[in-house]
């Protein structure tokens, strides 16, 4: 990217963020700790912050140091290479967390189970709802036994163990979020 349009960028997430909170750049001044003439001068894109001032400004509104750098603050992209995985049961089992967020309460997973998979899910409170995309999914809760298709959708209360299998000779594809209760 530019280095103008890079200011300019920089400039326009600032004055969206500050007044997102109503601050005044007095306000924001004394926040960050970053002079209000070159908060403004930053705003307008007329100045090229340096990272430690970007820092100071990030610290001080708590946001990450780079929600300066991106477009648009309400779209995430979340690459595959970058959603946090696990995988279990011989890598059976793959789990890729994409959506989770402090203070928010619920995640989103995409799973995948490969033929011959069972996975073992403990209680939790709160509410699960799973859509499978591909192949077939066996889910045991609470002693019953649901089998769902590609297109099929499930939503239980956790509060009970849970089995998930794949009985079948083609991988599973599904998506899960788990919405918490929050006390």
């Amino acid at each position: 990217m530019e280095k103008k349009t890079l200011s300019i960028q920089i400039g326009q997430r600032l004055r969206f963020y500050r007044q997102q909170r109503q601050l005044s750049l007095d306000d924001l001044a004394g926040l960050t700790g970053v002079s209000k003439p070159m908060l403004g001068q930053i705003e307008r894109g007329s100045s090229n912050p340096t990272v430690a001032i970007l820092w100071k400004i990030a610290a001080g509104l708590q946001i990450p140091f780079g929600s300066f750098l991106v477009r648009n603050p309400s779209i995430k992209i979340l690459r595959e290479e970058e959603q946090p995985k696990f995988q279990e049961y011989n890598d059976l089992f793959e789990a890729h967390n994409t959506f989770a967020s402090p203070g928010v309460p619920f995640e989103t997973y995409r799973i995948r189970l490969l033929p011959g998979c069972t996975h073992l899910s403990s209680p939790i409170e709160g509410l699960k709802s799973i859509t499978v995309h591909s192949g077939t999914l066996t889910i045991e809760i609470g002693g019953e036994i649901c089998t769902l298709q590609k297109g099929d959708a499930i939503s239980f209360s956790p509060d009970t163990n849970q089995v998930y299998q794949n009985l079948g000779d083609e991988v599973c594809e599904c998506n899960q979020v788990v919405f918490y209760t929050i006390h």
